[in-house]
């Protein structure tokens, strides 16, 4: 029986001194420079992606919610096939928050993603 109160103490202790999760923000740190306003299903999204660039997650502004792209085509400037950049194997399309959203890069580069918005 002492044993058992004994774990029970140190989980609790564990638990308890384990590190919060971190709060997510509405609205993205001042040094995040690369919005992307995006057209997604008929609705305007303003969304920042990290620092990372590229390739890495959409925080929505004003919101918590993330847009994690799983399909991503490009079409460069002066070129009209898209090249895909983004390709997760295995992605259902048919996913209830899936989204396809299209925006123009501050490069000149249209860009055309299906993504998740959790």
């Amino acid at each position: 029986m002492k044993k058992r109160i004994v774990l029970v103490a140190l989980g609790v202790q564990a638990a308890m001194l384990a590190p919060a999760a971190p709060a997510l923000a509405a609205d993205p740190p001042e040094s995040w420079t690369n919005e992307r306003v995006l057209n997604c299903d008929g609705q305007t999204v303003v969304a920042y992606l990290t620092p990372a660039g590229f390739g890495s997650a959409f925080h929505v502004s004003g919101s918590t919610d993330v847009i994690k792209p799983k399909h991503v085509e490009v079409i460069f400037p002066g070129e009209s096939d898209p090249v895909v950049t983004v390709d997760v194997p295995g992605f259902e399309n048919s996913n209830a928050t899936t989204l396809h959203c299209t925006y123009t890069d501050p490069a000149g580069l249209f860009v055309d993603l299906i993504g998740v918005r959790s």
